[in-house]
């Protein structure tokens, strides 16, 4: 017997039904809660902090004043390392109370605590 192959009957699809799509329609975008809080809640304060961040650069007061305020004898000290408001106070302000010329020195350079910086500007207070 010959070898004789049968394939088997092609069926001709005519119905539109059966045509592949070129490009499967997509399903509209939803967000979370958390993608919404990302997409609209974090760029909102990150937008609100940096804007506190500015207003506070451009309205904070000085730390230290330019001046020596009038009716007040001082002499400018610079600060170097290792160098405290006790033992300025005590080399600088003799003739005063210590604890007052620290308190003096203090009030004059708007300082907020004892930490002193090498290289900074303090205004010493020579009289009472």
């Amino acid at each position: 017997m010959a070898n004789t192959a049968f394939s088997a009957p092609l069926h001709l699809v005519t119905s539109d039904d059966y045509l592949p799509e070129s490009q499967p329609t997509l399903a509209p975008l939803r967000l979370t809660r958390r993608g919404k809080f990302v997409l609209i809640g974090l760029p909102i304060f990150v937008v609100s902090a940096a804007a506190l961040m500015l207003l506070g650069l451009f309205l904070s007061p000085a730390n230290a004043s330019a001046e020596v305020p009038l009716g007040v004898d001082a002499v400018s000290v610079t600060v170097i390392e290792g160098d405290t408001l006790w033992g300025i106070a005590r080399e600088f302000a003799p003739q005063l109370e210590p604890r007052d010329a620290v308190q003096q020195i203090g009030d004059l350079n708007n300082l907020n605590s004892s930490v002193l910086h090498p290289g900074a500007e303090l205004f010493v207070p020579t009289g009472s």
